[in-house]
Parts: C-alpha cells; structure tokens; sequence
C-alpha cells in the first residue's frame, strides 16, 4: 500500500539485468512495482509491490493497471526488457507518457520494421516474412546464402541462425518459427562488417545519442554476443555517420518519444541497420558500462521521461573518459560441479561487476542464444587496452568445472 503517495512506477521485468533500474528507481524515490513471470526474480526484493506476470503479458498488465493503478498512485511505466508493447499498453491505457502501442508493435516486429525501412529506403540489409517452409524456400533465392534465419519478434537472438546450405533451412526456420509470438520467421541477406549497439533517447524532436558501443561476436552459426566495449573505437566521422541512420530509421518506426536501441552493423557499403525496439539496451550495456566509461546515466534519464518529468540533460552528459567492457565467460556445457576463483577475480584491479546466473548442480546449455549465457565480467579501464587486460586476468582465475 502506497501509503505516502510517492509517484508510483511500473517496472515491467525483474531479472538481474533490471537491478540497477529497480535501484534507480528507489534512489528516485519512487513507489515500485515490478513484474514477472517468476516468482523468485531478484528484482522483486528492490520493489514495494510485485505481480508473478508474463511480461509479455499485455492483457494482463493493462488489466492490472485499469484495477490498481489509481490505488497505487501509477505515474509511469518502464520497460526493463524487451518489453516495449506491454509498457506501451499500459501507458496507452491509463494516458501515461510513452509511444503509441502501434509503434511499439513496429518496434519489436522485425517483420514490420524492416518493411518500413525498406519502403523508406532505410540502408537495411533485404529480408522477408516466411509463414511455412515453402515461402522461405521461395525467399531465399532472393537472399542467396549465407542467409540468417531469425525469429519475427524474438529477443536475445532466441531462434536466430546464419545458414549457408538449403539442407539447414528446415531446422532453423523451426526454430525460429517455434520462438516468435506470430509463428512465423524472417529470411534475411547475410551481411559482413562490425556491429555496434547505439543507445538513442528522443525528447522533443531532438535524437540524443548516449553511447555507441564495439560488439564482439562468436559461436557462429549463432549469433552470441562474447563482449561489448563502450565506448567504439570507430573514429567520429564514421560515428556520426552511423548515428545519421539510427536517426532515419528511428523516425521511420515513429519512435519519437524515450528510447530507441540500434543494433548496427558497419559494412563496405556502410552502416546498416539491423533492428531498433523502443527501449534501452539490455546485455549490461545501459546498465553498467555507459554509466562506468562516461558517467552518463540513461536509465535515470529515461525513467524520469516516463515519469512525466522534462529531460534532465545533465545526465547525458560525460563525466568523464574511460572505457568499460562486458565480456562472457562462457563454461563448456553440461551439470556444474564446481565454480571457483570468483571472489579472487572480484578483488582484482577494475573489475566492477562479475555477475553469475547459475550454480553448483545447474545445468550450462550449448550456446544457441544470449539467453543461455551465465557469466559476464565488466571491468572499466583507462582506455580499451587496459579494460581488455583486466577482463584477461579474470579468464585467468575464474573456473567452471563441468561434466556432460
């Protein structure tokens, strides 16, 4: 019972990755409420209320909100995952501030981004929409080989995989179909060049670009991200042009109000957009490293935003200039019957966060989506050789013993 009639907000998810919003949250003084599916999610100990709630579950969030946001005094709405429709739901029903729920859809259907930007010529790489084996068949002589094969509005890379035979299509357009809300998958033009995650926040008409970050990948035919480095080393001419697309392609989703986060690639053509939900980074981008290497604080920023509040550009701003890295570490599959050396690594010079989601007697999945990663290091240095060094010295004490 909201009993001192804070402004309430709605965190919708309560995972690891959304304890620095729930923080923040409570720093702000607000009264929390946080959802999720599961009963024990880490979040719901930072919350004043919590709701055992599929955060895909936009009925039943609009529903709660319709009964309780009155009682609880219900000001605003967060996305702390992939999650833009459901906060976009409950903003739209109780006249919150945040997008429209159509342009949320867009934003996290890569079906209908990627038509739009198609139509807008937006540089995208080509893809279509497949609802059964046959149509993704028909898609690929369009695309040739390799291609990806991806989940319509999956997250994570859940369901996502480059293909470079006809043979392999049937299993991965499976997987893809059995991941996506729609049932049906996206056949995409494989492209090459180095990605980057662009952290962009919309006031006014005005496009804030908060961080661009280095992605470093591995695993193929899978598309896991090992590491991140904040901030690019890209110099600043090929930065702004990177961030001239984010740009275009936000405004053509409609996203004109709180966050856009661009997935980008850098290709001999030049930078290319590969996906854009109306919401902050996840992957420990926008929680830890932008605030560790600039001092920025785009969480706050956006929650407040949410909050009906004016932006507070102070905390765009940089303090000042380092460079944070969040790397996998990545034990081999199979039972875990010992993790050592983790308090040894925590004690080591830079090392600001090491962060673990399973234990002795779980099981470690093979790597066929981010979402089976179990461990990341984030370490901040003065530049990026100095934060690589310090996530190297971890990788030398920190051990996963495992067994098929």
């Amino acid at each position: 019972m909201n009993s001192e009639k804070r402004p309430a907000i709605l965190v919708v998810s309560a995972g690891i990755m959304q304890i620095p919003a729930l923080e923040r949250a409570r720093a702000l003084g607000y009264y929390v409420i946080a959802s999720d599916r599961n009963p024990e999610a880490p979040g719901f100990q930072l919350a004043d209320e919590h709701l055992v709630l599929d955060v895909k579950d936009v009925e039943g969030h609009v529903a709660w909100a319709r009964e309780h946001g009155k009682r609880v005094g219900l000001k605003g709405a967060f996305a702390g995952a992939d999650v833009a429709i459901t906060v976009a739901a409950v903003c739209e029903e109780l006249g919150l501030p945040g997008v429209p729920v159509e342009v949320a859809r867009r934003s996290n259907n890569k079906a209908l981004m990627k038509e739009r930007w198609l139509r807008d010529k937006i540089p995208t790489p080509w893809s279509a929409e497949a609802s059964t084996l046959e149509e993704a068949q028909k898609i690929l002589v369009h695309t040739g080989f390799p291609a990806i094969v991806k989940a319509v509005d999956g997250a994570a890379s859940r369901g996502s995989m480059r293909i470079d035979r006809p043979d392999q299509l049937p299993a991965a357009f499976k997987a893809a179909c059995a991941t996506s809300r729609t049932g049906t998958a996206i056949i995409e033009q494989f492209v090459v060049g180095k990605e980057q995650s662009v952290e962009t926040i919309i006031w006014k008409g005005k496009h804030y670009h908060v961080s661009l970050a280095d992605r470093h990948f591995g695993f193929a035919p899978y598309a896991i991200e090992t590491a991140h480095v904040d901030p690019s080393n890209l110099d600043k001419e090929t930065q702004k042009r990177i961030c001239e697309v984010v740009d275009a392609a936000a405004d053509s989703l409609g996203i004109d109000f709180g966050p856009a986060k661009a997935d980008m690639i850098l290709t001999d053509q030049g930078p290319m957009i590969l996906e854009m939900p109306a919401r902050l980074s996840g992957g420990f981008h926008s929680q830890y490293t932008t605030p560790l290497s600039s001092g920025k604080d785009p969480i706050k920023a956006v929650m407040k935003l949410a909050m009906g509040e004016q932006l507070d550009e102070s905390l765009l701003a940089a303090k000042h200039d380092r460079t944070s890295i969040c790397a996998g570490i990545f034990p081999e599959p199979g039972i875990i019957r010992s993790i050592s050396g983790i308090e040894e690594a925590r004690a080591l010079p830079g090392i600001e966060q090491i962060l673990i989601t399973k234990a002795v007697g779980d099981r470690v999945e093979p790597m066929i989506d981010n979402g089976k990663r179990c461990c990341w290091v984030i370490a901040v240095g003065e530049d990026e050789k100095d934060a690589w060094s310090r996530i190297d010295a971890t990788r030398q004490v920190i051990r996963f013993e495992t067994v098929p």
